[in-house]
């Protein structure tokens, strides 16, 4: 197992990180324009569901003005036995992303990092939960719902709200392979931006501060589902965001 020195800057300060090899094993095309890099997880390699890495291409050099890396999340949990990111590939995109599109293959290599930060459901703390996700910023609910569905609480509420506006949802059957295996889950996967912002107000006044609230999106959906948020009586405390960057 090689583990190589490196020296990026992402979402957080990163200075010397450690990769990994890890072995691409499958891509698969999600959507239209989503795609997932499924990999061989590296020997000791652990992650918590939620968590994201740093992501690197073994065997090429990044063009003159091009970044080297990226930052996805880990979309795959412990329990599904690889290692799996997703990205949304869009016509005009960066060097890495016509990488992905066009040259990788399994067999190739790819380096990853130590996973990064937390983003969890509180299902002892909190009796429900709503999960709000925009677009590809569903991968860390696709991690999280796939732990729980092998270390659920029964009695904690779930409700997702997944929407995309061309109706575009990633993971096919997976959302009702864990509706099957998570009755407390109740999934609602909308095209309407107007009736997504409106279900999450209306939960956040019925519900209020007994739910906790997990937002994953675009900065701007983010901040805008925040807002609503807080404007219906739903405290800073009670909202956890995760939040990806631009679709270069």
């Amino acid at each position: 197992m090689l583990v190589i020195q490196g020296d990026c800057m992402g979402k957080e300060n990163w200075y010397s990180m450690e990769f990994r090899q890890a072995k691409v094993t499958k891509i698969v095309k999600e959507t239209s324009d989503i795609y997932s890099i499924q990999m061989e997880i590296p020997e000791g390699y652990t992650w918590r569901a939620g968590q994201y890495a740093i992501w690197q291409l073994q065997d090429y050099v990044a063009p003159e003005g091009e970044k080297e890396d990226r930052v996805f999340t880990i979309a795959s949990a412990m329990e599904d036995h690889f290692l799996m990111f997703s990205t949304r590939i869009a016509d005009q995109h960066s060097w890495f992303k016509d990488i992905l599109l066009r040259q990788l293959e399994a067999g190739d290599t790819m380096l990853v990092s130590a996973p990064l930060g937390e983003m969890d459901i509180d299902m002892e703390g909190k009796e429900r939960s709503l999960l709000i996700a925009g677009g590809i910023g569903v991968t860390p609910i696709r991690s999280l719902l796939r732990h729980y569905s092998s270390n659920n609480v029964p009695t904690h509420k779930i409700q997702l709200l997944y929407a995309d506006n061309r109706g575009e949802f990633a993971y096919g059957d997976f959302w009702k392979q864990i509706e099957g295996k998570m009755p407390n889950v109740k999934l609602q996967l909308l095209t309407d931006s107007n009736v997504f912002a409106e279900k999450a107000r209306n939960y956040a006044v019925s519900h209020g501060n007994e739910a906790e609230y997990l937002i994953a999106g675009s900065p701007g959906m983010n901040q805008a589902f925040k807002k609503s948020l807080t404007e219906a009586g739903v405290s800073g405390g009670n909202m956890k965001t995760d939040e990806f960057f631009g679709y270069e």
